[in-house]
This record gives structure tokens, C-alpha cells and sequence, in this order.
């Protein structure tokens, strides 16, 4: 009988001991049911082994709906990220500062609206495993409410950045609730959702626009309808006084233009004349130096026989000049004409014909006298057109030698 209770005993210490050992090696993984976070802040999911014991050697694995890719891994006394999930690279991060008494929690920084979720801590070691499950909030309250009139009879609100799924409402100015003909919520590539709602124009003063979502935030616009059609009418009227004054800056500038121009012609108007006035005093000048007509027989005799000599000359500075003289194409016309008079009147002048005729016994003295009174006159006609053709003589023509 002794020896059975002894058995008894000692097979009850050995269960007290592996009841005890099992308890030791055994613990609870938990967390908290829900973290909410502003849009592009850091935040910190908490994870927490119970009882206390030392994670250091204990794979830590943070995930969200599949077990692999992972948010964050911790496996072996280090952290991997092989197979991470590419939205994570680079922004999470393994607490380690109380590993050794079981606390781990995982801070993601900049966190975007796709973080959004539920997450999973599962910690598993040599011996036991267990996994705590925490909900991720991602918050973004949204721009104000634009209401603005689309058509006659109908207003629109529309509102974007928002997270989670917002809804939309109207009221009158007694709180009353105004039915939307048409609603539609969208979401972006950030996974932001976008808003708008339509109604029709109420007989209400002015209605109000609110947008919120589901957890307490909200962002509300008011119209006034008097204040909408007075700013419609302000639009209205600056835009007609910006295009006003565009036209203005555009009428002065011409003027100005016009001004300037006209200046510029004055200018070169003033320059004109006083080169006319030049050529005037120079064509008097070459008057002033041209020789007298002879006074009696005998001068004119003498004369007629310098002219004589010297017909060879006078020829020859007559034709140099008419090469020199520049042709203009724009006065090909009345150039034509006045060469072709020009030479007509040189063969027809007695002083030509003079130039190819014999004298003749008792004829000396009366051919002189007409090749004196022909050159003269040639000189007079060949000065008359070269001033019309718009050459200057640089000098009288010379009759001696």
C-alpha cells in the first residue's frame, strides 16, 4: 500500500512538472482592435507578448490579408526583407528598445491611404505560436465643398481627398434635409475618394453643403444665394474691365506706333529738303561761272574758232557724261525718253552738222558765227537736261583749251 502511494506520488510531482514546464514555454500574443492616423503621419501598431518573455530569438511576422509578401519580418535576430511588400520599402520599422520583455510593435512611417487594413502580428518560437490582429485607420478629411450653379434650376457640391468613403448631405436654412437627384463617390490611383452631388435650385434662401465621413470629420460650404449673384455679377464685370483695358493698352500703342513713324518720315523729310536746297545753291553756283554770250563779230569770231578746235573735246565730255549718268530701273520710261531726245537734238544742232561740213571759201567767218551761236546753244540745251535727268554737272563745260 506504501509503495503505491508512493507511486502515485511521484507520478503526480513529474505532471505538476510538465504542467508547469508547458506553462512556461506557452503565451498569448495581443494588440489593440484599432489605430487611426492622419494621412501622411507616422504611426505605431502595437504588438505585445503575455506573459513577459524574450522575442530576440522568436520570429516576429507583421502582414496584412496573406501570410506572404509581408509587411515587416523579423527572423533569426534580424530583420528581412526579401520578401517584403513593395508599397513598405523602406517605411516600416521593427521596435526593438523592450524586445527582450515581449513588446515589438511595428511603426510605418508616411502612411497613405492603401495602408489602410487589417494587420496581423504573429510570433511564433521553438516551441508555441500565436497571433494578435489590430485595424488600421487611415484619415483624410477632404477640401471644402465647392457648390457652384451647372444649369438653370440645378447646383452641384463636389469635394475630393477624402479617406474613408465619404457621404454627402444638404439642407435648407431651417435644417431641413434636401433630397439629391444625383450622387456618385470615385475613387483616385492614391486611393482617395472624390464626391459630388447635384440637386435641384430649392426656393430657400441659401442651402448648405456638408461632406464627412465615418469617423466624425466633416467639412460643410454654404451658399447665400443673394452673395452668389452678386459675385457672379462682380466676375461678370471685371472680366469687361480687363478686356476694356486691354483694348485701351492696345489703341495707345498703335497711337504711339503712329507717332513715331511719323517723326521718323519728318526726319528724313527735312533731310530731303535740305539736300534739294543744296543742289540749288550748287546749280546757281554753275550758272554764276558760265560764260557770257559774245557782243560783237569779233569775239564772236574768235570764240567760234576756239569752239572749233576743241569740237573733238566737247564731244567726248559729252558722252562721258551722259555714261555717267546713273539709271534708275523704277524711271526706265522717262530715262528712255530723254536719251533719245538728247540725241536727237545733238544731230539735229547746227553745231553737229557744222562739225562734218567743209568750209567754204568766203563762208569762214559766217560758218564761226554759227558754230559759236550752236555750241552755245547746245551747251544751254545739254545743261537744262542734265539737271532734269537728276545729274549735277560737276562743272561748266569747258570751251577752251
Amino acid at each position: 500500500m506504501a509503495s503505491i502511494m508512493n507511486n502515485i506520488m511521484i507520478a503526480s510531482f513529474i505532471l505538476w512538472a510538465l504542467y508547469t514546464e508547458c506553462l512556461s514555454v506557452r503565451f498569448k500574443v495581443s494588440s489593440i482592435p484599432s489605430v487611426s492616423v492622419a494621412l501622411g503621419s507616422d504611426v505605431v501598431l502595437p504588438c505585445t507578448l503575455t506573459p513577459e518573455k524574450n522575442g530576440e530569438e522568436m520570429e516576429i511576422r507583421w502582414f496584412k490579408k496573406i501570410y506572404q509578401p509581408y509587411a515587416h519580418l523579423y527572423m533569426n535576430g534580424k530583420d528581412d526583407y526579401t520578401a517584403q511588400m513593395p508599397q513598405f520599402a523602406n517605411r516600416t520599422e521593427l521596435l526593438k528598445e523592450n524586445i527582450t520583455r515581449g513588446i515589438f510593435p511595428l511603426k510605418i512611417h508616411k502612411v497613405t491611404a492603401q495602408d489602410s487594413g487589417e494587420y496581423h502580428c504573429y510570433v511564433e518560437s521553438s516551441h508555441h505560436h500565436s497571433m494578435a490582429a489590430v485595424q488600421l485607420q487611415v484619415t483624410a478629411v477632404g477640401t471644402v465643398p465647392v457648390i457652384s450653379s451647372i444649369t438653370d434650376g440645378a447646383v452641384s457640391c463636389e469635394s475630393r481627398d477624402w479617406h474613408p468613403k465619404p457621404s454627402l448631405s444638404w439642407t435648407d436654412n431651417e435644417g431641413n434635409k434636401i433630397n439629391s437627384s444625383m450622387m456618385k463617390v470615385l475613387r483616385d490611383e492614391n486611393n482617395l475618394y472624390y464626391i459630388i452631388s447635384i440637386i435641384q435650385q430649392p426656393s430657400a434662401s441659401n442651402i448648405t453643403c456638408t461632406v464627412s465621413n465615418s469617423i466624425n470629420h466633416s467639412n460643410d460650404s454654404r451658399q447665400i444665394r443673394g452673395l452668389e449673384h452678386s459675385q457672379t455679377s462682380r466676375n461678370t464685370h471685371s472680366r469687361v474691365y480687363v478686356i476694356g483695358a486691354g483694348i485701351i493698352l492696345i489703341f495707345f500703342g498703335c497711337i504711339c506706333f503712329l507717332l513715331r513713324s511719323l517723326g521718323d518720315l519728318q526726319r528724313k523729310y527735312g533731310d530731303i529738303w535740305d539736300k534739294h536746297g543744296a543742289l540749288q545753291r550748287k546749280y546757281k553756283a554753275l550758272l554764276a561761272t558760265q560764260p557770257k554770250p559774245a557782243c560783237c563779230p569779233i569775239r564772236q569770231r574768235r570764240e567760234g574758232a576756239r569752239v572749233q578746235e576743241n569740237a573733238p573735246g566737247i564731244l567726248k565730255y559729252i558722252l562721258t557724261h551722259l555714261w555717267n549718268i546713273k539709271w534708275n530701273p523704277t524711271h526706265r520710261s522717262s530715262f528712255s525718253s530723254l536719251t533719245c531726245w538728247l540725241i536727237k537734238r545733238m544731230l539735229t544742232a547746227p553745231f553737229i552738222r557744222s562739225l562734218f561740213t567743209l568750209p567754204h571759201r568766203g563762208k569762214t567767218s559766217s560758218m564761226t558765227s554759227t558754230v559759236a551761236v550752236s555750241a552755245s546753244t547746245l551747251q544751254e540745251e545739254f545743261m537744262s537736261v542734265t539737271l532734269y535727268s537728276g545729274a549735277i554737272l560737276p562743272q561748266a563745260l569747258p570751251l577752251g583749251a
